[in-house]
């Protein structure tokens, strides 16, 4: 049962989704807190808090809701607080204390929020909003009863294994691999297939740019780092996900051979990274869906995992559930037309196209619901969960943008959507300007290539299809107020422009220029962004009579109702062209 609980609180927690740890005994360990009679829940009191836990950091505080009965621990006490300089940092929490770091005797606070995080998406522990403290549940004790030793007992990994099997986003990684039949996919291929897509908070990076990125950059260790920070959030999560399986021997890792070409040339890259499933995680997927031998095992969700980022998460949260809490009472097929009545009730009003992409993204949490030709059916066992209604829910303003587009969209992924929040997220700018190349090379049909680093810009694109071709020198720019184009970025791009221009090696060794086609007759420059303020213009001016090199200014918006007009046939190469840089009327758009 899906219940709903009236709160005053505004901001929830983050649950329902890990990044970070894999350490299956450390979070049996960290279960084992909220035992009373377990081992380990003793020498915390005994030894490990006194020892690691300074006076002044709360050491008797911590020690004294360890003896409340019944046992119910704050997050605050479990995770702790973090320190600056991190190489100073105490120990000042339970869950820091009990799991042992790779350099020190505990861990800090941020691996300690997400080992919390790993123990409740198993369901071995429980929250409470109006305490904001956690418990342990009738799963969590029958598997701190069920250790034996240091190493995991087979009872314990039968109990993980169904842990993970409740876990909707693990039952999605396996569904995945399994409809893949003999091949492996990469942690890029399982993200991008996995959460709410077009969000800033379920992001992957695009695997062929990444390739191509990796083909022109000759550094050994520049590839590796590469290959190994590279990624999205839900990369990230595709990759945790897939560890644990493969603790569990449901899944196996194995190196993937990527091919890509540009221009008229393949490259090939391995990617480490790269899954496939099992024979026992074929049949550990069967009980998933259930039969005459296995009764179906019910999904653990809870509120928080249906949005991670944005200053409407909550709002977003609360419509996915009331979707969810819909559809799942519902003993027949839905429209979506009686999804929004029901929201309407609920005084949220939003159209289709949103209440569709909804839905996709509960299917790509790992949701069994079946789409039909007139709307959707429910086919899937959850245990209850509350979504926790706040006073004060609200769309931000991207939001907005998202849904006036979204319906002229109708022939691009609504996957690019996300483009709307990398565009005003500067930690995320590499993965918008690769996301920005991606949606001109794949989906606009130019040939082209993410350069960034040091003195190259962010990317080029050119075009094969036409009598005279053209190329572009793109430069994103990810800024959370709008972009005023400032005077020292404008002089980067003219910089950028006349080595194009000279193609002199001993101006920039890096020869980045040669990365176009020998073809090029004509080249053009182009500033991306959320949206353009202050004195923009006038530097675009200064640039093209400085040049001799027309450019444009392109709102992230307008360029995904470009990409639409450009993939549905209505704009062409030509056209393009003539609109953004020689039509005076949309040269800025």
């Amino acid at each position: 049962m899906i219940s709903i609980l009236p709160t005053h609180i505004t901001s929830f927690r983050a649950f329902g989704w890990v990044q970070d740890p894999s350490n299956l005994r450390s979070l049996c360990d960290v279960v084992a807190i909220f035992d009373e009679t377990s081992k380990k829940h003793k020498e915390l009191i005994d030894t490990i808090i006194p020892s690691l836990v300074e006076q002044r950091d709360g050491r008797e505080l911590l020690i004294d809701v360890m003896n409340t009965r019944p046992l119910l621990i704050p997050y605050s006490m479990l995770v702790g607080t973090s320190f600056t300089p991190r190489k100073d940092s105490r120990c000042n929490g339970i869950v820091q204390a009990t799991v042992k770091g790779q350099s020190r005797d505990f861990i800090g606070d941020w691996p300690a929020d997400n080992f919390v995080r790993w123990a409740h998406a198993f369901g071995f522990i429980k929250y409470s909003y109006s305490d904001d403290a956690f418990s342990i549940t009738s799963s969590g004790l029958e598997l701190t009863k069920a250790k034996e030793g240091e190493e995991l007992s087979e009872k314990e990994i039968e109990l993980l294994t169904k842990a993970v099997l409740a876990y909707p986003p693990a039952v999605r990684i396996l569904n995945l691999l399994a409809e893949t039949e003999n091949t492996h996919l990469t942690k890029f291929e399982l993200g991008r297939n996995l959460g709410f897509i077009g969000e800033g908070g379920f992001t992957s990076l695009p695997q062929s740019i990444l390739i191509r990125s990796l083909a022109t950059t000759e550094s050994a260790s520049e590839k590796n780092k590469m290959k190994a920070d590279w990624d999205g959030s839900s990369d990230k999560y595709a990759r945790m996900i897939s560890k644990w399986l493969c603790k569990l021997g449901l899944v196996e890792q194995l190196p993937k051979e990527i091919t890509v070409s540009i221009g008229t040339k393949e490259y090939t890259e391995v990617i480490g990274q790269a899954y496939i499933i099992t024979g026992k995680g074929i049949a550990a997927l069967r009980k998933t869906i259930g039969n005459s031998k296995h009764k179906r095992i019910a999904k653990n969700v809870c509120f928080e995992m249906f949005a991670t980022k944005g200053s409407d998460r909550e709002y977003l949260r609360t419509r996915r559930s009331y979707i969810l809490k819909f559809l799942s009472e519902s003993k027949e097929e839905v429209s979506v037309s009686s999804i929004m009545n029901y929201l309407s009730t609920m005084k949220i009003e939003e159209v289709a196209e949103t209440i569709d992409d909804d839905i996709k993204g509960l299917i790509n949490i790992g949701l069994n619901i079946i789409k039909t030709n007139t709307g959707f059916l429910w086919a899937d066992t959850i245990n209850d969960f509350i979504i926790p209604v706040s006073q004060n829910l609200a769309k931000s303003s991207l939001a907005e943008i998202k849904d006036e587009i979204r319906p002229q969209m109708t022939h691009l992924s609504h996957e690019y959507l996300s483009l709307i929040d990398l565009a005003y997220d500067s930690v995320q700018n590499r993965l918008f300007e690769m996301k920005t190349l991606e949606l001109l090379t794949e989906e606009c049909k130019f040939t082209g290539l993410h350069l960034g680093g040091s003195r190259k810009p962010d990317g080029i694109i050119y075009t094969n299809d036409l009598t005279e071709n053209y190329g572009v020198i793109v430069d994103t720019k990810a800024y959370s107020k709008g972009y005023n184009l400032p005077i020292s970025q404008a002089d980067e791009m003219e910089r950028y422009i006349r080595e194009n221009q000279t193609r002199d090696k001993k101006i920039n060794s890096n020869e980045w220029w040669l990365n176009f086609n020998t073809n090029i007759e004509t080249y053009y420059f182009m500033f991306v962004a959320g949206h353009f303020i202050g004195n923009f213009v006038n530097q675009l001016e200064r640039i093209s009579m400085s040049t001799g090199v027309y450019g444009t200014a392109l709102s992230v918006k307008n360029m995904l109702i470009c990409a639409n007009a450009i993939k549905s046939g209505d704009m062409c190469h030509e056209d393009m062209k003539n609109n953004m840089f020689h039509n005076s009327e949309y040269q800025i758009i």
